[in-house]
């Protein structure tokens, strides 16, 4: 007689309550219980783990973050001709980051990590790093110029044509505006970005400097000025690119440079 029938239910039940596998199942999942009310199971001592390497790697980025800052800020070349991090010719970046670890337990224990090879794929201290960081800040300021700009709402734009070191011809953004975001009011000049100009004739310019104000979604018909360099094709009277901006938007008065 088993499980069949109604009338052995309460026999084989109190047979199976004191069983051996029912005795260390209920045991087993009491303490599991406990370790869960507790925080004490190998779950939770993983998660403890992760969430200290999040917080190291979460400040050792911030270290990284401010060196960039820093030497983006003041022009200051990053690398030399190496990047060994033992080398003290491989630039300023890095002789940067080991004078921070001699003060500073985090970079300490990252560049240890490093040199006895406990980091193997990622350090966040190569040239990739830093160029995706500059990009990355790039962006970020200017957002903010842009927010700037558009809160103020008319501007002027200053273009400068001239080549560069591969002797490629670009073009200097910069916007001017009165910047009201801040007490007192000032008139500010911000620069934006170089332009690849593979066309240096006065169409191809305006329609570069329509198609990146776009870009930037900044209004042309807030355009309240514009001055540019000595080029016949920047301020030529007839087929310049102040005369086509005048033509389409004559309150974007020109201003000789």
């Amino acid at each position: 007689m088993g499980y069949g029938d109604w009338k052995n239910i309460h026999a084989r039940l109190s047979e199976h309550e004191r069983s051996t596998d029912h005795i260390n199942s209920l045991t087993n999942w009491m303490e599991a219980e406990t370790r869960l009310r507790k925080k004490l199971t190998i779950d939770s001592s993983n998660k403890k783990f992760i969430e200290k390497e999040k917080i190291f790697w979460r400040d050792v980025l911030k270290r990284i973050i401010s060196v960039v800052k820093t030497l983006a800020g003041s022009n200051l070349a990053f690398r030399e001709s190496n990047e060994k991090l033992d080398d003290h010719n491989s630039g300023n970046f890095l002789s940067i980051i080991r004078m921070i670890a001699d003060f500073d337990p985090i970079m300490e224990e990252h560049l240890r990590r490093i040199q006895r090879k406990e980091t193997r794929c990622v350090h966040y201290l190569g040239h990739n790093i830093q160029n995706e960081l500059i990009l990355l800040l790039a962006v970020e300021i200017r957002n903010k110029i842009i927010e700037i700009i558009k809160w103020a709402k008319y501007f002027s734009v200053i273009l400068d044509c001239t080549p560069d070191v591969s002797h490629e011809e670009q073009m200097s953004l910069i916007l001017r505006c009165v910047d009201v975001s801040k007490t007192p009011i000032t008139v500010e000049e911000f620069f934006i970005q170089f332009l690849k100009v593979v066309e240096t004739s006065g169409d191809a310019l305006f329609n570069e400097l329509k198609y990146v104000l776009g870009i930037l979604e900044l209004d042309f018909n807030d355009m309240r000025g514009q001055s540019y360099d000595n080029g016949s094709n920047i301020k030529g009277q007839y087929k310049g690119v102040s005369s086509r901006v005048l033509k389409e938007y004559p309150r974007a008065f020109y201003v000789g440079s």
